[in-house]
């Protein structure tokens, strides 16, 4: 992949996440952080982790390859490749759809049992997870014809969906203010529908009209068995590691006073730095290795750049998020609803969540090495002890420590799966491990040399400035980032370059 897909697929990321901040700024100053906004964030939640389940990995690492495969060999099949998947899912989705809406309670009262502590906000995330689970059948038909849309080459609208889904969500937060709730669930359906049909119209434009697609099943039964049986496949990986957001939102229910709302919203900070490095690397990353799977010492090369290139962001990412945890989430949210004590349990979250912040975007970075040999049951394997460490941990210490337990929870587990996910590349792919180098000391010791001087300045600068929280806190982050970078090019680090010489992961 060029730079310029790269810089493409973060700065689409990035524009999402604006968007996506104005929402979540919007939506704490009204709605702050307790009963009712947990219960309308269950709803929220909810059809989304189902999405995770049945498209992200789905489109990925099944879809797309067989669809291609397709498109080469017959094109009038391929069309009818896709509508035969899109109705699939769609009948699946719709089906869920209706399980949830005649059984919500019963949902409700497994996934979120600390709500039927309080009949009120039970009864309230009722109403609205009825509204709000049929955006499931939107947002994945959406994946869908998304993912046709990437393989043909148009990038710019399946990038563009999710600014639409803020900004309808905006839209409705400055409308209804404090009475929001409801506005915004039916704002995801609003822009559910609305992705769709401009995703229709888009596939337009390039002659693939939806069809049945039945005339041609006896010609594509063998692409179709296999997309079925590695659908189940993905299913069952996805479904294990979503299962962790389950267990994080059924034990937040069961802390109350506004658990879920908090661990959302710095979820949210410490999602921006992943988002941007670790998944366009991913995006980078993987078609260089599938490329070149044969020649080893290409791809332990490039594997060992991306590695440093992950650190590089991740450790100063890491530092700067400790010790302005506080400061950040106070600029961003501390205002209206969302008062004093909401920052502070908030940003000690987030504090927690930078500890885990290079193993994140390293455990992703892993998962590329095993999807690009097509590997994916290591993943796999690799996700079910995460998720019994996470339930222990969660039942033993929500109690004791509320939500910064969960939050500890959630930081151990990643890295367990990280430490695990390195232990099946070394048992089963010895040769590629052994060219490898995870943990290049001496670069590893410019990077950390570098971001505790960058913390020292950010401290320094701190102490001196008075001016106010938002101004003190970009001074701070735009000095920090200047002493770090500058640092690196003066220790000579290498890899300082690779930003430059992503052109040649293609």
């Amino acid at each position: 992949m060029k730079i310029s897909n790269f810089s493409k697929i973060s700065s689409n990321i990035f524009g999402s996440r604006v968007t996506g901040f104005i929402r979540d700024i919007l939506f704490a100053n009204y709605l702050g952080a307790n009963l009712m906004s947990d219960a309308f964030l269950f709803a929220y939640k909810l059809p989304n982790l189902f999405r995770r389940i049945f498209a992200e990995g789905s489109m990925n690492s099944v879809f797309i390859p067989l669809y291609v495969n397709q498109e080469k060999m017959n094109s009038k099949s391929s069309n009818d490749f896709i509508w035969i998947v899109f109705n699939f899912f769609f009948v699946i989705t719709l089906f869920i759809t209706f399980l949830v809406f005649f059984f919500s309670e019963q949902v409700i009262s497994i996934l979120a049992p600390g709500f039927l502590l309080n009949e009120s906000q039970f009864l309230f995330a009722n109403q609205l997870l009825v509204i709000t689970f049929p955006f499931l059948i939107f947002v994945t038909l959406s994946s869908v014809l998304s993912s046709v849309l990437n393989v043909r080459g148009k990038f710019f609208l399946p990038s563009f969906l999710s600014v639409i889904l803020n900004s309808f969500m905006i839209i409705a937060l400055i409308s209804f203010k404090s009475n929001s709730h409801f506005a915004l669930a039916w704002s995801m359906i609003l822009a559910g529908f609305t992705q769709l049909i401009l995703l229709f119209i888009n596939l337009g434009t390039l002659k693939i009209f939806w069809g049945i697609g039945f005339k041609s099943i006896k010609v594509l039964s063998g692409e179709l068995k296999k997309f079925f049986r590695r659908f189940l496949f993905s299913l069952l990986g996805s479904g294990i590691v979503q299962l962790n957001i389950f267990i994080s939102l059924l034990f937040a229910s069961l802390v109350g006073g506004g658990a879920i709302s908090q661990i959302y919203f710095a979820d949210r900070i410490i999602d921006l730095p992943f988002a941007l490095i670790a998944v366009a690397m991913s995006f980078t990353l993987l078609p260089y290795l599938s490329k070149n799977i044969s020649d080893e010492n290409e791809n332990s090369k490039a594997f060992n750049e991306t590695v440093i290139f992950c650190f590089l962001f991740s450790i100063p990412s890491s530092f700067g998020i400790f010790i302005l945890s506080e400061d950040i989430i106070t600029a961003l949210f501390g205002r209206g609803e969302f008062n004093n004590e909401d920052v502070f349990i908030t940003s000690k979250i987030l504090l927690i969540y930078s500890f885990s912040l290079p193993g994140y975007m390293l455990a992703r970075i892993f998962n590329q090495v095993f999807y690009s040999y097509e590997k994916v049951e290591y993943p796999v394997k690799a996700a079910v002890p995460t998720f019994i460490c996470n339930f222990i941990l969660c039942f033993l210490l929500y109690k004791p420590l509320g939500v910064l337990g969960l939050a500890t929870s959630g930081a151990v587990s990643i890295w367990l799966n990280l430490f695990i996910q390195i232990f099946y590349l070394r048992k089963n792919f010895e040769s590629f491990y052994k060219k490898l180098l995870i943990f290049d000391f001496k670069k590893l010791l410019k990077i950390l040399f570098s971001a505790i001087i960058m913390v020292i300045s950010i401290l320094i600068f701190k102490k001196i400035l008075d001016l106010n929280i938002y101004l003190d806190l970009l001074i701070q982050i735009l000095v920090g980032l200047l002493i770090y970078f500058l640092l690196l090019y003066w220790l000579k680090l290498n890899e300082m370059k690779l930003i430059l010489q992503l052109k040649k992961f293609n």
